[in-house]
């Protein structure tokens, strides 16, 4: 544990993961990506499911339901799939408890802000207008098809950071996914992991600072010469 913020000086840009750190979207996710597979004959449980697809990309999905199911899927599944996403957002979507509060802090002390995702721009739009946090975002939400390839690579962290004109070591990712943290360290920028489920993938041997709140954010980001706690990783 730690009362220190993760750094001095805080941060010029922070980018921010959506589904798991802005909205709470992933039981949803989850949801319409159980009723997709049951078309096809694909039964588990929504733990099961949430297990084997959090942070993997639509790029890979299909190879993950072959390697686990023996099942080929068609080739329109990432569109039937997004379109039973957009459909349970719709339904019900909310910020992650605290997120519109850390954001507007953080944009208020002058820090710049956007999201780089795997999902698509429409849909990360989407989720954010529904949440009433798109207008913070707005011109500067980077999808993972922006770039040759998703997380786990570093490519839309990097790509935004060149984007809107910082260096890697001038920022700090704010992740829920192993995946998001392996992209965000392989770009060279620091990270912070929220991990409000007692289900985190994060490998415990990540260099990340680890918050369950996030009303936490800008004491970590060093705002106001707040203290905050977090869980450093030992390694």
């Amino acid at each position: 544990m730690t009362d220190e913020p993760l750094t001095a000086t805080p941060p010029e840009l922070v980018i921010f993961d959506c589904d798991g750190v802005l909205v709470d979207s992933e039981p949803l996710i989850v949801h319409a990506l159980g009723s997709v597979l049951a078309r096809y004959g694909l039964q588990a449980e929504l733990e099961e499911l949430h297990a084997l697809f959090r942070g993997v990309s639509f790029d890979t999905l299909r190879d993950a339901v072959l390697a686990h199911w023996g099942v080929r899927l068609p080739d329109d599944i990432v569109s039937q799939i997004e379109e039973a996403e957009r459909v349970a957002v719709e339904g019900g979507l909310l910020a992650i408890p605290g997120a519109t509060e850390a954001v507007r802090a953080i944009a208020a002390a002058g820090m710049a802000v956007c999201v780089g995702s795997n999902g698509s721009s429409r849909a990360i739009e989407q989720r954010l207008r529904l949440t009433g946090l798109y207008h913070w975002f707005e011109g500067r939400l980077f999808s993972g098809g922006m770039v040759p390839r998703h997380k786990p690579h570093p490519d839309v962290f990097l790509h935004a950071a060149e984007t809107l004109g910082f260096s890697p070591g001038e920022l700090v990712v704010i992740e829920d996914t192993d995946s998001g943290v392996q992209a965000g360290l392989a770009a060279g920028m620091r990270v912070l992991a929220y991990v409000a489920s007692p289900t985190s993938d994060i490998a415990d041997a990540r260099e990340v600072v680890r918050f369950t709140d996030m009303a936490l954010l800008p004491a970590l980001l060093g705002l106001n010469g707040a203290q905050a706690q977090g869980d450093r990783g030992d390694t």
